[in-house]
């Protein structure tokens, strides 16, 4: 067993294991041998290996494949038994090989849950027939559906065990993402086999074009997210640059807007753009002059005014890009205060944005807890004690109240590269598991 695993997850894995057993034995029970052909199961199995050889990573753990259109077809046109058999079998081989045996222990499991319960309902619901017509769509969307919510749940359970993170949060984003995947991948399955079934392996062979241009799509969109990421953290170390004082704020301060958002349960799609503009949400700084920035004393009233500029500066600059222009208006009203005395606008109360209201927090926190040209940094402890007396008058309260919540869960990051890691993606041994659809 690997010790970097919790114990919890172990449990988990453990439990799934045995739940894998019993839906096995069960599909085993069902079996008819004499109906077995093993030639098409062969064409199958080399199908389902080279899918799962090419998995196309998710943004929050995990990852996608087009052997859901494999797993999709072989449910149509085999016994459950040997469905679940054609599912794991990578898995099974890796597992017996010796690499990293509780990741392809936990794949195996699931799998065999969440592709063998699909299968097993399908041949419930329909005749035992190698045929697939129109009568059995509505038991091929059953099955479907079965794994759409079989298989992210076990994943998300054990990316949230080995994160330590909250599971809907997971699932949510996880979902998103797989959901496109599994609305391709479906309908891709139930044409494989009807190709099988009235053309043979020579159609099939024909098929694979398609699936290679599925999962070539999929991973191109990605590597666009991906690159977009990069963009957005290389313009946040540059913000970042011009003031020496200020290097690594903005990545530290993504950190903590992003646990703030989740602890208290905001959308994940806005908990994204969020964690962007955290990033670059000093951009307007450019427009600073030096001398002020670095400035190493209090800041005169000229001064000081010529500084809130930022906000507006800023905002301005994410209204010129499609993407962000939406959520222009957080970078404004990261500086209004509860009571109405912040800039630049002088609003108060929940007419700030609730994302501006989570930043301004999530902002203040980390620039009292840096050095500064004029001061050093405070303790952590006293920046939270400074947090609850501006509860109410420059901070929401329920933001306040959230943050010292999850304040000792923290990542305190000291460079770039590890607030990143920790704000945007996890990565472990265990958790690169794969989400079918």
């Amino acid at each position: 067993m690997n010790n970097n695993i919790p114990r919890k997850a172990l449990v988990y894995i453990a439990i799934l294991t045995c739940i894998a057993i019993a839906v096995i034995y069960y599909s085993i029970n069902m079996m008819d041998w004499s109906r077995v052909n093993h030639f098409p199961v062969l064409v199958f199995l080399l199908l389902i290996v080279l899918a799962d050889s090419y998995p196309v990573t998710l943004p929050r753990g995990g990852s996608v494949t087009v052997s859901l259109a494999v797993n999709a077809a072989s449910i149509l046109l085999f016994q459950p038994f040997i469905v679940i058999i054609i599912t794991i079998a990578r898995d099974l081989f890796l597992l017996l090989k010796g690499n990293n045996r509780i990741k392809n222990l936990f794949n195996i499991s699931q799998v065999s849950v969440s592709t063998g319960v699909a299968a097993i309902l399908y041949r419930l619901l329909t005749p035992a027939s190698p045929d697939f017509s129109f009568g059995h769509i509505p038991a091929f969307i059953a099955a479907m559906l079965v794994i759409f919510l079989l298989n992210p749940t076990f994943v998300t359970l054990i990316l949230a065990l080995t994160q330590d993170e909250k599971p809907y949060a997971i699932w949510l984003v996880n979902l998103k993402w797989c959901s496109l995947n599994f609305a391709s991948m479906a309908p891709l399955g139930a044409l494989i086999a009807v190709i099988y079934i009235n053309i043979g392996f020579w159609g099939l062979v024909l098929f694979l074009l398609p699936l290679i241009l599925a999962r070539h799509t999929f991973q191109s969109y990605m590597q666009m997210r991906q690159t977009f990421l990069d963009t957005i953290k290389s313009l946040s170390v540059a913000i970042d640059a011009k003031d020496p004082y200020t290097k690594g704020h903005s990545s530290r301060v993504a950190n903590y807007v992003v646990s703030l958002a989740r602890e208290m349960k905001m959308p994940e799609d806005k908990v994204e753009i969020l964690q962007y503009i955290a990033l670059i949400h000093d951009v307007g700084k450019v427009s600073i002059p030096e001398d002020i920035l670095k400035k190493d004393q209090l800041l005169s009233d000229e001064e000081f005014g010529i500084m809130r500029t930022h906000c507006e500066a800023g905002a301005e600059v994410l209204q010129s890009i499609k993407f962000f222009a939406p959520a222009s208006d957080i970078i404004r009203h990261h500086h209004e205060r509860w009571d109405g005395l912040g800039y630049p606008d002088h609003i108060k109360g929940e007419q700030i944005p609730i994302s501006a209201r989570i930043l301004a927090v999530a902002d203040a926190f980390d620039a009292m807890t840096s050095d500064r040209p004029y001061r050093k940094a405070l303790k952590p402890n006293i920046a939270l004690k400074e947090l609850e007396d501006g509860s109410g008058s420059q901070f929401d309260p329920k933001v306040v109240e959230a943050f010292i919540r999850i304040s000792s869960k923290l990542d305190t990051c000291t460079n770039d590269n590890d607030c990143f890691n920790g704000t945007i993606t996890k990565d472990n041994e265990i958790i690169k598991n794969k989400i079918y659809h």
